[in-house]
């Protein structure tokens, strides 16, 4: 598990099973417009979110069976989410995500840049698939991540170490 601190008062530590109200509530705070969007009302938005937040999660086991799924803390408070696989050829970000107040903090940079200081080491790319129009999109290209090109709606990134 990587172990570095992006900031002094943020951390990472495993996800478990006592983390799952938590991880529920802050998909649905990166997910809510996607239904109000739609006119849902607030009892079928919720079932909605439910409904995508465990199939989300079906998907990363099934496809990332290895993954590292860790909750990103703060001063014991939990305030986001990272899921991290390691494989013999490339680090792979399947999942950043951080409440809306913690956005737009250099939270998701410095552990992005803690990523790439774990590829170097490691000698291998780091590489990630962005929803087209994420603000994420723009934050990887700042920390050098090169577009490879699109998967359907999102755009393959990647970084290579020196």
């Amino acid at each position: 598990m990587m172990t570095y601190k992006t900031a002094p008062s943020i951390e990472l530590r495993p996800a478990t099973l006592a983390d799952q109200a938590f991880l529920q509530r802050l998909y649905a705070s990166a997910r809510g417009t996607e239904f109000r969007l739609h006119g849902c009302d607030a009892a079928t938005e919720a079932m909605l979110q439910t409904v995508q937040f465990k199939a989300q999660q079906t998907d990363f086991q099934l496809q990332y069976p290895d993954a590292e799924a860790t909750i990103i803390v703060e001063r014991e408070r939990p305030i986001g989410r990272l899921y991290v696989q390691y494989s013999d050829d490339e680090v792979r970000l399947i999942d950043i995500t951080l409440l809306p107040e913690y956005r737009g903090r250099g939270i998701g940079r410095g552990l992005l840049r803690g990523l790439q200081a774990h590829g170097q080491r490691l000698h291998l790319p780091v590489r990630m698939n962005v929803l087209l129009g994420n603000p994420a999109q723009r934050l990887c290209q700042r920390c050098d991540f090169i577009m490879q090109g699109l998967d359907g709606l999102y755009a393959a990134m990647e970084w290579q170490p020196a």
